[in-house]
């Protein structure tokens, strides 16, 4: 079963185009932990502009499971989480991360 993990941010103009050059950095680190298809997504009409969400991709919730082990334990999620994001707040605000199944594959 797909599992998806979508981070939602809220920045200024400024600190969103330092969330995207992180996501780029971010997301090869992603792979190497486990992660599918990294994205980030940007509105391109219909307002959000503020808004980016960063999606990852899992084949199950146990994937999903080894990958947050590996992040949480990880030098990365010091440096570029607790203390990037953390130093760039309130320009820049996690939301949350927000995990879904595929329902269409549940059978």
């Amino acid at each position: 079963m797909t599992v998806i993990a979508v981070t939602s941010w809220e920045g200024t103009p400024s600190a969103i185009e330092n969330l995207i050059l992180g996501s780029k950095a971010s997301a090869p680190v992603h792979k190497e932990m486990g992660a599918q298809n990294p994205r980030l997504w940007r509105a391109m009409a219909g307002g959000g502009m503020e808004s980016a969400f960063y999606s990852i991709e899992f084949e199950s919730h146990a994937a999903y499971g080894t990958f947050t082990d590996k992040m949480l334990g990880s030098e990365w999620w010091k440096e570029q989480i607790v203390e990037a994001a953390g130093a760039a707040y309130p320009d820049l605000k996690n939301l949350g991360t927000t995990v879904y199944y595929d329902a269409i594959e549940v059978e």
